[in-house]
């Protein structure tokens, strides 16, 4: 499969980039030596040798991050750790959201960003310009949580049949079109498996699943996540799918149990954020993007470690304008280099899964299905 090697390409990331970033850099090195034995070391060599080794850089990657949530991006660490500098390239990263990271993407204003799964379902469409480029972490950052007087056990120890029972009828806030939205389709979707009259709630487009009866409605208040914390002031709000400082938020003032999160009930169809790539782009700068990933990736084993979890935050704290206590560095599993390996490794490995659990969370939603949908080997980086 051609996805799988050019995986294996990007993610071979010490020996591919002997080869590229690292051969200029031994080429310089060499020219350094040659000017030092001929001329001694004199001031004027230092300045030719300082311009010459500028000259290296393979070029400038513009890439779009989320705001808020630098501690735990791998990008924005790869900046601050100077890895872009080390595999000889100029890392710009372009503080914004997940819809504009994907518009200004696809129209060739930017090289590479940041997704979470709420945008994932461009990549699919027939006339997409972008590509999927690397799986970055297991988001278990979207949770449900329900206000404490209404009794749940929480801590993941609800069944599904308790959910059934007693969802219909709450009216839950949450953002439809983003992250909290897939996560609550495929909640309700885990919910009613095996069941003749299903739970449901309207849709941005819809109801889903179809309208049943009013007894078993879940009332779905459609709110931007920065806007979930005003609107559970409101006590008819139940309770609410949230992610990120708010979610900690609202767990840290006491009155909300946590009561369901991928970790505890979505197991089988975990959908993890991603790093995606203008397709013509990549395929006109293949050292230029073979080095981005490779600071990446660097960036990737550097955050998986927890001994730095706090140097993580504190370089974010600053950047983002926000505190210590802002951040949970808990809220995803993040892979390493050696994780990614395995995962794509064999044409069975865990990281089709996840891909596959992308393209199925979309399905039948803003006019996709399995006809008129890529595939994953349509839109996974060859």
């Amino acid at each position: 499969m051609k996805g799988k090697k050019m995986m294996a390409l990007l993610l071979g990331v010490s020996v591919c980039f002997s080869m590229l970033g690292c051969g200029n850099s031994t080429s310089a090195e060499s020219k350094v030596t040659e000017s030092a034995e001929a001329v001694s070391s004199q001031p004027p060599v230092q300045e030719t040798v300082a311009k010459e080794t500028e000259t290296q850089s393979l070029g400038k990657v513009s890439c779009g991050i989320h705001q808020g949530g630098s501690a735990n991006c791998a990008a924005f660490l790869a900046k601050q750790l100077g890895y872009d500098q080390k595999y000889g390239f100029d890392l710009e990263l372009v503080v914004t959201t997940g819809p504009n990271v994907y518009s200004s993407i696809t129209a060739d204003e930017m090289d590479v960003g940041f997704l979470g799964n709420g945008m994932a379902w461009h990549y699919f469409e027939q006339d997409s310009k972008m590509s999927l480029l690397t799986i970055d972490n297991l988001t278990d950052d979207d949770k449900l949580l329900m206000r404490k007087e209404l009794g749940y056990a929480g801590d993941g120890k609800e069944s599904l049949d308790t959910f059934y029972e007693r969802l219909p009828g709450t009216t839950i806030a949450l953002d439809l079109t983003t992250t909290p939205g897939v996560f609550w389709k495929s909640l309700v979707s885990a919910i009613n498996e095996g069941r003749e009259e299903p739970i449901w709630y309207e849709d941005v487009e819809g109801a889903y699943p179809e309208k049943g009866s009013n007894e078993k409605k879940v009332n779905i208040l459609n709110t931007a996540n920065a806007n979930i914390t005003a609107a559970m002031e409101d006590p008819s709000i139940d309770g609410c799918i949230c992610f990120g400082s708010v979610k900690k938020g609202l767990q840290e003032n006491g009155n909300y149990t946590t009561v369901s999160s991928t970790r505890w009930h979505l197991g089988d169809t975990i959908t993890p954020s991603q790093y995606c790539v203008n397709t013509a782009w990549a395929e006109k700068n293949p050292e230029l993007l073979q080095a981005f990933m490779n600071a990446l990736i660097d960036a990737f084993d550097y955050r998986a470690d927890e001994g730095n979890w706090d140097e993580c935050i504190n370089m974010a704290m600053k950047f983002d304008q926000l505190e210590y206590k802002d951040y949970d560095m808990t809220a995803g599993y993040y892979p390493t280099h050696e994780d990614l390996k395995n995962w794509f490794g064999t044409e069975d490995g865990i990281g089709y899964t996840y891909l596959e659990n992308i393209r199925n969370s979309h399905m039948g939603s803003n006019g996709l299905t399995d006809e008129n949908m890529k595939s994953i080997d349509d839109i996974f980086l060859k």
